[in-house]
């Protein structure tokens, strides 16, 4: 969906916009059904690891 077809440069509200969407889609899935022990450990580290890169910026 959100893949590029050239490898260009990427744009904030390119980045905003993915996020806007994992939010809402991770909202939805709480609601909805739950996710397994393995998923929710999964997206805890990857938001540890864009924290870090966040942190990171001056």
């Amino acid at each position: 969906m959100y893949q590029k077809k050239n490898h260009g440069k990427i744009y904030s509200t390119d980045v905003l916009n993915k996020m806007g969407h994992v939010f809402e889609r991770f909202r939805f899935l709480i609601r909805s059904r739950s996710l397994s022990q393995k998923d929710m450990e999964t997206i805890d580290y990857h938001l540890t690891e864009i924290m870090k890169v966040l942190n990171n910026c001056n």
